[in-house]
């Protein structure tokens, strides 16, 4: 029987023996039902034994990482929480907001996210507790709500809104007793300081603070002891909450990450705070015990949590940069790759980073449908069987390159496609050619760049097939090129298809450090993404019933692209030639691999004929023969070419 029980428990992985364990309940006399009333709400709020109210009101067992997560989070005004992935941050966040509301009422807790659809996940959570727990949903005065600007759930005095972040101008004026800030890195911290910090900065009870305030002032200079509340673990003072996954040094979750830590270091010594603060002065009020970090990398989560398989696959098929972010809770000082991280986001065009050009101040964002005043470049990388078929559109401008759009598809998600009815082109490659002949109904296309290799032939064929030709259309040819005649120069139709020798290393090396210095020149350039344009990008696709190929859709593909480049890296060969991939991993069984690319060879592509076709012409040099000067052939320029002192001396000799 002993057996059996350690058996039972042992999924809680901790030493148990009974005889060094206290029941709370055990000092109750049941003669006293009045006490014991007493004594079970204590037992209620106190975070010693939240684990015990998580189990009888929301009906959920918590491991005891997960209570410990809980007790911290309710001690501290501002906690921050980084975690693994697939850790359920999101889900303990959902059940923490349930239990403010629940255990301090009147509370109103505001959840927001980096896009509306990630406070949706958070509320989706809080209505699978709500269904699952029925103490709780006698609790609920009325059943959670999903309105277009908000969801909301109602728990006796107390609410929970999720709401989306957009531009803050919506949601500005709000007041919350707790915050809660969700996938942190994608929030703007202008928006984050300016608008959603100051939800909470009024106080809970503002009249009844006020006269804590002064009663705490009175009994100290009257010398009495006072508990500091602030730091108690029955606080219900305001709250924020900063959570997500890591991510890169540059970015501003990084910045709060090290001063926070900087202030718990300090451990309250002025010295050491005033160096944080800099010229700033402390501010009134500032309590260092107020700041937690709550760090869970993997290696911390209860084995058989998560699926050890996936995440082994992930540490095999992700550059460890990345893994160390999204598994380690790690932040990365930058990518390692030849196309830096930094140098990738310095050329995104948003309000907060400022690119400016001859042009002027330069701005935009991802879209569908293209300008039929603008010029448009396609690159496309053909997939293999298991590789992405992917498209990336630029627009071309005077001064600089825009990426506007980007488009993958596989042949798995081709064949659901077809079996739903949603595509007519059974061929996987005629209906990629399908969808660039779209595109070229939205986006005025003057060149089309694409790989000779894996499918390229195969789309190449695709494109001047007749039978795949709607009316109105015209079959797609190679450009005609006067130094290299092809025999389907004299072919009608469009000649714009540009059949690049991808493995060709002169051209490689050029594409790449061409590419590197677009980026460095502010002359090749991302569109402007965050929490705005995600939320915006979503609500346009809703009203346009949109399904599929949606422009979130194509708002996440650029982030992959950026992600694909950041982690290309440059090597040699074994004959000396430098060649760019992605990184090399192993897979389950021994096997090597290499993680994809596609979006990148893109762009790549895309931007090669880009810097072809804009490229200034330069005027023929007067030729040198055999000798150090020659007349020069310019009726403008001048009659000689060659050193001054030559050329000087040579005026008006004939």
């Amino acid at each position: 029987m002993d057996n059996q029980v350690e058996i039972e428990d042992a999924w809680l992985n901790i030493d148990i023996d009974e005889k060094n364990l206290f029941n709370p309940l055990s000092i109750l006399s049941s003669e006293d039902p009045d006490e014991f009333q007493i004594h079970l709400a204590w037992l209620m709020s106190n975070p010693e034994y939240f684990s015990f109210i998580v189990k009888n009101i929301f009906n959920i067992d918590l491991l005891p990482v997960q209570a410990l997560m809980i007790k911290e989070l309710w001690s501290r005004k501002f906690p921050m929480l980084i975690a693994s992935r697939g850790f359920g941050k999101s889900f303990i966040l959902s059940l923490y907001a349930m239990m403010r509301a629940v255990l301090l009422p009147p509370r109103k807790i505001v959840v927001v996210g980096a896009a509306f659809r990630q406070s949706k996940v958070l509320f989706e959570y809080m209505e699978t507790i709500y269904k699952n727990a029925p103490i709780l949903r006698d609790m609920i005065t009325c059943t959670p709500r999903r309105d277009v600007d908000r969801c909301q759930m109602t728990i006796g005095d107390s609410t929970i809104i999720c709401l989306p972040l957009g531009d803050g101008s919506k949601i500005r004026g709000q007041r919350a007793n707790d915050i809660i800030a969700d996938e942190f890195a994608s929030i703007p911290r202008e928006i984050f300081e300016n608008v959603v910090a100051g939800f909470a900065a009024v106080s809970s009870s503002p009249i009844e603070n006020v006269k804590r305030v002064a009663s705490r002032k009175k009994a100290e200079e009257l010398g009495n002891i006072v508990e500091d509340e602030e730091t108690s673990p029955h606080a219900s003072s305001n709250q924020i909450i900063l959570s997500g996954t890591a991510y890169y040094d540059f970015n501003h979750f990084a910045e709060y990450w090290k001063k926070w830590r900087s202030i718990i270091k300090s451990r309250g010594r002025e010295k050491q705070l005033q160096e944080i603060f800099g010229d700033d002065k402390i501010p009134n009020g500032f309590d260092w015990r107020q700041y937690s970090i709550i760090r869970i990398p993997f290696e911390l989560v209860p084995e058989g949590f998560m699926d050890d398989a996936q995440v082994a696959r992930s540490r095999a098929t992700v550059h460890s940069g990345i893994y160390e972010m999204e598994f380690g809770a790690c932040f990365s000082t930058d990518s390692q790759g030849f196309f830096k991280r930094s140098l990738i986001e310095s050329c995104v065009a948003s309000y907060q980073n400022s690119i400016s050009l001859p042009s002027g101040e330069i701005t935009f964002e991802s879209v569908l449908r293209g300008n039929p005043n603008c010029r448009y470049i396609y690159g496309v990388d053909p997939a293999s069987e298991v590789d992405n078929f992917s498209i990336v559109v630029i627009e071309l401008h005077e001064d600089h390159r825009r990426v506007v759009h980007c488009w993958t598809t596989t042949r798995a998600a081709h064949k659901i496609k077809v079996k739903m009815g949603i595509v007519k082109e059974t061929d996987f490659y005629s209906y990629c050619a399908r969808k660039i002949r779209d595109l070229m109904k939205t986006f005025p296309c003057e060149r089309v760049s694409m790989d000779a290799q894996g499918g390229g032939i195969a789309v190449m064929e695709a494109l001047h097939d007749s039978d795949k030709i709607e009316d109105g259309e015209l079959p797609i040819w190679e450009i005609i090129d006067e130094k290299k005649e092809k025999d389907t120069d004299g072919n009608p139709g469009l000649h714009i298809l540009e059949m690049c020798q991808f493995a060709k290393s002169d051209w490689l090396a050029e594409g790449n450090h061409g590419m590197r210095k677009d980026f460095e020149d502010k002359v090749l350039l991302f569109p402007f993404f965050d929490a705005v344009s995600l939320g915006i990008a979503a609500s346009e696709d809703k009203i346009e019933k949109r399904k599929y190929d949606t422009l979130e859709d194509c708002v996440m593909e650029i982030e992959e692209l950026k992600d694909e480049l950041s982690m290309i890296v440059m090597s040699q060969t074994a004959s000396g030639r430098d060649k760019w991939d992605t990184p090399e991993v192993k897979l389950p069984g021994g096997r090597k691999s290499r993680l994809r690319k596609d979006r990148y060879s893109a762009l790549l592509m895309a931007n090669m004929s880009g810097r072809t076709m804009q490229r200034t012409p330069v005027p023929p040099a007067h030729e040198f023969t055999g000798g150090f000067a020659v007349r020069g052939d310019s009726l403008d320029g001048p009659d000689f070419i060659g050193p001054a002192w030559f050329t000087e001396g040579m005026k008006d000799i004939y």
